[in-house]
């Protein structure tokens, strides 16, 4: 059976989420204190016992020059127990149903594994928002950065519309806020460089890596990596060099490729 989750469903939920995907530093105990949303989750039962679930996440894309509403499938997982029954496949068409009948433009979601890209595949999901990785190395002194904090959300905002794709998720005040306030507690924190009173760069920088960067260059990199107390570190940025995620229209779309990013992931 699948259904909509309700709170009594909290304490399976966890276990399951504990067994799927463990963790030591941290992120499960803030996820479910600061992001976790018990009616976006769909759950598929047997026997009244938890065997697989998904959590429908509202966003918004910007495509051909509109946002359109949009599902990001996150946390799929299915109890050892119950693999290779179906339910993966059951919970994911059921979630196509409810976006049609919401009037969604698309799924969207991020494999965990390289290899998730083929299964995810037959459900009609293709690569498609992309990115661009390096690794920086220290050599010199750089150009240092200031710690930014919820007052700089309208320029790291401004920053990221300029500098992402085209076609990108949408991101509101409050998915900024709840981003920086999540890399404080668990990362090293979010960092830019301003020329003047104009935010010119920022970075989300976890304690060895940095998971999304705009507008760095050379010096910036430098002062990065002095700021954070490393010799080399990798980089995310936007790009054509490999894909992040996947995406199933509800209907044909001429964007080719798109951006995502800090979506839990």
């Amino acid at each position: 059976m699948i259904r909509w989750a309700k709170p009594q469903d909290i304490p399976g939920i966890r276990q399951l989420w504990e067994t799927c995907f463990p963790d030591e530093g941290g992120f499960n105990d803030y996820f479910f204190a600061h992001f976790f949303d018990c009616g976006t989750v769909l759950l598929s039962e047997e026997q009244g016992a938890l065997c697989a679930m998904v959590q429908m996440l509202p966003y918004r894309l910007r495509t051909g020059g509109s946002e359109q509403e949009i599902t990001y499938i996150y946390g799929a997982c299915t109890d050892p127990a119950h693999r290779r029954k179906g339910h993966m496949a059951r919970l994911l068409e059921a979630s196509f149903e409810i976006d049609r009948e919401q009037g969604r433009a698309a799924s969207t979601l991020i494999p965990a594994e390289p290899w998730l890209f083929d299964f995810y595949r037959p459900f009609g999901y293709e690569p498609f928002f992309y990115t661009e990785k390096h690794e920086i190395v220290r050599t010199e002194d750089g150009q240092a950065p200031r710690r930014l904090t919820r007052a700089d959300v309208p320029q790291m905002a401004a920053i990221y519309d300029r500098l992402a794709t085209d076609c990108r998720i949408v991101r509101d005040a409050a998915y900024w806020c709840a981003q920086i306030d999540m890399f404080d507690a668990l990362g090293a924190g979010v960092f830019g460089w301003f020329t003047g009173d104009t935010l010119a760069a920022y970075v989300f920088c976890w304690t060895d890596t940095v998971q999304e960067a705009f507008g760095l260059t050379e010096e910036r990199e430098q002062g990065l990596l002095a700021a954070l107390g490393l010799e080399r570190c990798p980089v995310t940025g936007s790009g054509v060099q490999s894909a992040l995620g996947c995406i199933k229209w509800y209907e044909e779309r001429e964007d080719s490729r798109g951006y995502m990013n800090l979506m839990l992931n």
